[in-house]
């Protein structure tokens, strides 16, 4: 008996055990009904939720929050709710609408007093302040509410949020200064990420009692003053981006002491004073940014200690002196960029011990000197931008080993001839222009290359245009400008079916324009001022396929007058840059030319044209620069015309133009008015009343 009754004890107690085990937790788990109202709260502020991606739809009364609200997450032990995650989709394009919810944040969501997480990240319309009753989230660990609207300041409540370790409050519309309770109070922060807003003010001292911050994000506000001396303290950091503000003074030599920091972006500021030596002791530096800001001085020897830096960024100063050659010692490097400085000195050969390098500019120095033949080792090197130095010699026959989709080495005073290896090279875009090559010819072993843009402007090439130029399918931008080209405009140029872009400016081509000239489909940019071009220009306009975007053939031959239809041509759709002076057009402006609501630039100067200046004009909303002068234009000018909104240049002086200019707010001087012995009114003298 005793034995059946310690069975049957044993078997209920079994029981017991199992039914607390299934319904305990069902119990717990169900949706507590302050957080319950407090989800509903936030769940009516939001006046969009697009369909079928709905995020809230879940959200309904009398079900359970726990189990059945999408993005709402519970504590087993104690059902209270301790997550929040609401989440978009954001690419390269930004926020996706559809993925996204328009409202407010509530703030009763200050009543999820065991909330531990709240991330609305990437929503896009959520607007409006944050509120402060957020601050009395006391277990919050995580708050992300990046890609909004938010407005206003950063509640000082924020900083009661003492476990908080993630704040993410970036790309929304804050402003105001950076309050100093964050900084403060929260000494458990690992991440503070703010950039992307409109941020006042400096950047508080206090920072430096963030000692956990491994990252902060500040990119992007309107942040002025100096960066704060104790940030040398946080000593955790690895990560810091200042850019894209309005900070001035030094870099701290103290920078030298964060050992762990990987990724420095100081780049776009108004720093100025030298780079400290102590940056060569970031032994783990990944990438430095220090451009676009007014940093002088020396790029110091230190920097090659830098072995893990993969990114250089340190154009758009005023440094100077020399290249160091300890700049050999960045063998991790993949881009230099010591563009638009005032280095000197020559390129030292240790240049070629960069064995990762992919991309080297150093446009816009005085760096002057032969260009290393150590550099045709780079097998990496994808991109060389050498423009506005001061090279000489003649280009290495080991940059033949290159395969490059850049090689850009204009305006130097590198002579020729173009080493002949380099018909074995692998060449994208190739730029020579402005250099004392002397070419004479085009080597035709250059067309064999895979080149689809080639400038060869001012480099001296002499003669007719080689047949050999259209022999290559892929050529997409071609310039020939600044050199003395003669004879006629071939009719093989049809066969370059690809080409976008087209200068033939400054030569002494004589011809009309062949008709093949129509099969250049993909046309969209020409250039032919300063020759000896005559006949009409219907077949430029008439070409079919890409619309251009501009066009200048002034100063030439060209006859008219100009095709009423102009503006109606498809190939005109697009065009935001007409000019056509010095050319013997005669006739008058044709009024279609106002449909060309895309037109920026409209230049007729010294074209023979006669009639008045059409009103249609004006339609062409766009218009920064109008030049008419040096015609016969009669009439009065159109108010639709002179009132233009962006109406920056213009100029009718020297026709025989008449009446009272029409009332202007643009400060057009009285220059452009002169010559028309009609006109009368601001800025010329006032008409005569009869």
């Amino acid at each position: 008996m005793e034995t059946f009754e310690k069975s049957s004890l044993t078997i209920v107690t079994l029981l017991i055990i199992l039914a607390n085990s299934i319904f305990c937790p069902l119990l717990v788990e169900s949706c507590n009904a302050i957080d319950a109202e407090a989800l509903l709260h936030f769940k009516r502020g939001i006046t969009s939720d697009p369909q079928p991606q709905s995020k809230l739809k879940t959200w309904v009364r009398r079900t359970n929050c726990c189990a059945e609200w999408q993005g709402v997450s519970c504590d087993p032990a104690n059902g209270r709710v301790d997550g929040i995650s609401i989440t978009g989709f954001r690419d390269e394009g930004g926020v996706d609408p559809l993925f996204g919810l328009v409202g407010t944040l509530s703030p009763f969501l200050g009543n999820l007093t065991y909330l531990q997480y709240l991330y609305f990240t990437d929503l896009g319309g959520l607007m409006g302040p944050i509120p402060p009753e957020l601050g009395k989230l006391s277990h919050l660990t995580s708050l992300s509410l990046t890609n909004n609207l938010l407005n206003g300041s950063i509640p000082s409540s924020l900083g009661n949020l003492r476990k908080l370790k993630y704040l993410y409050l970036g790309h929304n519309s804050l402003s105001g200064t950076l309050p100093y309770s964050l900084f403060k109070s929260l000494k458990s922060l690992l991440t503070l990420e703010l950039e992307g807003n409109q941020f006042t003010g400096s950047i508080p001292s206090l920072i430096s009692n963030l000692l956990s911050l491994e990252k902060i994000y500040l990119k992007q506000n309107n942040l002025s003053g100096v960066i704060p001396l104790g940030i040398s303290k946080l000593k955790q950091l690895n990560y810091i981006d200042f850019s894209y503000n309005r900070l001035t003074g030094n870099i701290s030599d103290s920078i030298g002491t964060l050992s762990k920091l990987q990724s420095l972006f100081l780049n776009h500021n108004k720093l100025s004073g030298f780079i400290p030596n102590s940056v060569g002791k970031l032994s783990q530096l990944q990438d430095l940014f220090l451009d676009h800001n007014k940093i002088t001085g020396i790029i110091p020897k230190s920097v090659g200690k830098l072995s893990k830096l993969q990114t250089l960024y340190l154009d758009h100063n005023r440094l100077t002196g020399h290249i160091p050659s300890s700049i050999g010692g960045l063998i991790s490097l993949q881009i230099l960029n010591l563009g638009d400085n005032k280095l000197t000195g020559v390129l030292p050969s240790s240049i070629g011990n960069l064995s990762q390098i992919q991309m080297i500019v150093l446009e816009n120095n005085m760096i002057s000197g032969k260009l290393p033949p150590t550099m045709g080792h780079l097998t990496t090197l994808f991109s060389v931008l050498f423009s506005n130095n001061k090279f000489v010699g003649q280009i290495p026959s080991s940059f033949a080993n290159l395969k490059l989709y850049t090689l850009q080495l204009s305006n130097n005073q590198l002579i020729g001839p173009l080493p002949p290896q380099f018909a074995n090279a692998s060449i994208y875009i190739l730029d020579l222009s402005y250099n004392p090559l002397g070419l004479k010819q085009i080597p035709d072993w250059l067309f064999k290359l895979n080149i689809h843009n080639l400038t060869l402007a001012g480099t001296g090439i002499k003669g007719k245009l080689p047949q050999s130029i259209s022999s290559p399918p892929y050529i997409t931008h071609l310039d020939l400008s600044n050199n003395q080209i003669i004879g006629k405009l071939p009719s093989w140029i049809g066969n370059m079916s690809i080409l976008e872009s087209l200068n033939l400016s400054n030569n002494r081509f004589y011809s009309a324009i062949p008709v093949e000239f129509s099969n250049l489909h993909q046309l969209s940019v020409l250039v032919l001022h300063s020759n000896n071009f005559t006949g009409s220009l219907d077949i430029v306009f008439n070409k079919v396929g890409w619309e251009y975007t501009s066009i200048d053939v002034s100063s030439n031959r060209f006859s008219g007058p100009l095709d009423i239809n102009i503006g109606d041509k498809p190939a005109m759709r697009s065009i935001t840059s007409l000019i056509l002076s010095k050319n013997p057009l005669g006739g008058t402006i044709p009024l279609s030319i106002g449909k060309l609501y895309g037109l920026q630039v409209l230049q007729m100067v010294s074209n023979r044209l006669s009639g008045r200046i059409p009103k249609q004009l004006g339609k062409s909303e766009g218009l920064t620069s109008l030049l008419l002068s040096r015609n016969k234009l009669t009439g009065s000018i159109p108010k639709e015309v002179l009132n233009l909104e962006k109406l920056q240049v213009f100029d009718v002086s020297r026709n025989q133009l008449s009446g009272e200019i029409p009332p202007h707010n643009s400060s057009i001087p009285a220059s452009a008015f002169s010559r028309n012995l009609g006109l009368c009114g601001a800025p010329l003298p006032p008409c005569k009343r009869m």
